[in-house]
């Protein structure tokens, strides 16, 4: 008589487990993984802005309005969201990264925004509608 070879059911059945159990694990992780990634990248699209927003002080330009293509960026310079600006008076204003805007952005960052704020003085924070566990650390 021949020797089968082959698996037998309850072995392919064992395996299907694990790979399920370890799908249970990593999915998950790996969604919070691209979420605090998303964020980052959020921020390093919008930080960039600051120092042009020093310069364009520095150069004694006050104008009330400044736009983002002002300060040389693409209004969508990231394929998650969209860079905006408020208008900037006495040297105070706002830099905007609205995510899932005019970009696709995963489920853990849509619809969020990260806000680096201008006061006169030239003092900058960073306020963001991120739940906690993606936020970036320099904006906490």
């Amino acid at each position: 008589m021949k020797a089968q070879k082959g698996f037998t059911l309850i072995e392919l059945m064992i395996v299907v487990a694990i790979i399920g159990i370890l799908a249970a694990i990593a999915i998950p992780a790996y969604q919070n993984y691209i979420g605090r990634s998303e964020a980052a990248t959020g921020l390093a699209a919008i930080a960039p802005l600051k120092t042009a927003v020093e310069d364009y002080y520095a150069q004694g330009r006050n104008e009330a309005s400044i736009s983002v293509t002002t300060l040389g960026s693409a209004a969508t310079a990231s394929p998650l969201g969209q860079i905006s600006t408020t208008t900037f008076a006495s040297g105070a204003g706002t830099l905007v990264f609205s995510f899932g805007v005019n970009g696709t952005s995963g489920v853990k960052t849509s619809g969020k925004t990260i806000t680096l704020s201008r006061n006169a003085s030239g003092t900058w924070t960073c306020l963001t509608t991120l739940d906690p566990e993606f936020q970036p650390r320099n904006c906490k």
